[in-house]
């Protein structure tokens, strides 16, 4: 029997129900009709402090910060395929997700400096990047596909792809692209029957 994939979504827009909300549904969707087993995290609905780079995860690779961060290392550690939501902020990813993403300076010791096999070379996992900005700069999502990245790798997750869409900031406009739903949702279905998905792009 196969082995299910697990997916982690991670909303990462202070706006519930806005645009990368909704590709990230349909994302999951398409997961979850391939057989994925699906699990979500809404970042505006937790409370993450920010980093407060006391290096002590370098002893032992645990955070200090006693908040809802210490829920969220399990799960990114628990999944096959990570997929981080988030608008773009000032060319970058938001503040919310910024947080979070600092706050994996815990698993990055762990992978580096202790070389735990559980974050390390011992299980690689994929992850896939959502997003949309207002306006249509052709390097608007550079900095933040670069944090991204970054991101995943902490966890020793390749980046396999990303869908990404210009001109969107209005709530609900993404409705306005014509296959902007479909194409979400053929990703997600894509990442779970497809484990090279990615490779190429």
């Amino acid at each position: 029997m196969d082995r299910i994939s697990k997916v982690l979504g991670i909303f990462g827009s202070p706006r519930r129900g806005g645009n990368t909300d909704l590709l990230l549904e349909q994302t999951l969707k398409g997961a979850a009709a391939e057989g994925g087993q699906v699990d979500k995290i809404r970042l505006c609905d937790f409370r993450i402090s920010p980093c407060s780079e006391c290096l002590s995860c370098f002893k032992d690779g645990v955070c200090v910060i006693p908040d809802d961060m210490q829920a969220i290392y399990p799960r990114l550690l628990n999944a096959d395929i990570v997929i981080l939501a988030s608008p773009i902020f000032f060319y970058g990813i938001t503040g919310l997700a910024k947080v979070m993403v600092d706050r994996c300076q815990a698993l990055w010791a762990r992978k580096y400096r202790l070389h735990d096999p559980a974050v390390g070379a011992g299980s690689k996992r994929r992850g896939f990047f959502i997003s949309v900005g207002g306006t249509k700069g052709q390097r608007m999502f550079d900095g933040a596909i670069l944090t991204v990245k970054y991101f995943f790798d902490a966890f020793h997750a390749e980046y396999s792809g990303d869908l990404l869409f210009r001109g969107v900031d209005a709530l609900g406009e993404i409705l306005e692209h014509p296959d902007a739903l479909a194409q979400a949702f053929s990703a997600g279905r894509k990442m779970v029957s497809d484990p090279r998905m990615g490779k190429d792009s």
